[in-house]
């Protein structure tokens, strides 16, 4: 069985056809329907539906796209959005993994060794030598 929804329908002829994912429309006739069934179809409404077989020995020429066998009426389309997995089942970072910056944001220095900068005293943090007072 295959998902779509119902893209056209023609009400006065008794036909229609179904949009299906990844694929080429699908005609449907309302004599596979149930009775009344056919009367409640809007566009946009999700069925479920299976394709009927073709006729190998038939010409080339006479063939035309898929077609319907059976149509069952749904409230939703299956999957739908799924809600953030919790906590404990989301991706971790892989335990070999490095947290560092990236290259271009760490600062780089070749041939040489980093001298660490001396913080100037501030005004009002003055001591004297022979002890704090």
């Amino acid at each position: 069985m295959f998902y779509g929804l119902i893209r056209s329908i023609n009400y006065e002829r008794g036909f229609g056809f179904i949009e299906q994912s990844g694929g080429k429309d699908v005609y449907f006739h309302a004599t596979i329907l149930e009775p009344g069934v056919f009367d409640r179809l809007m566009q946009g409404q999700p069925v479920k539906f299976a394709l009927q077989k073709r006729d190998p020995d038939e010409k080339p020429t006479e063939r035309k796209g898929p077609r319907a066998a059976a149509i069952e009426l749904i409230d939703r389309m299956p999957g739908g959005i799924l809600a953030d997995p919790p906590p404990e089942h989301r991706a971790r970072r892989h335990p070999k993994a490095q947290r560092r910056k990236a290259t271009w944001k760490r600062k780089i220095v070749l041939g040489g060794t980093v001298e660490p900068e001396v913080e100037a005293p501030e005004i009002g943090d003055q001591r004297s030598e022979a002890g704090e007072v």
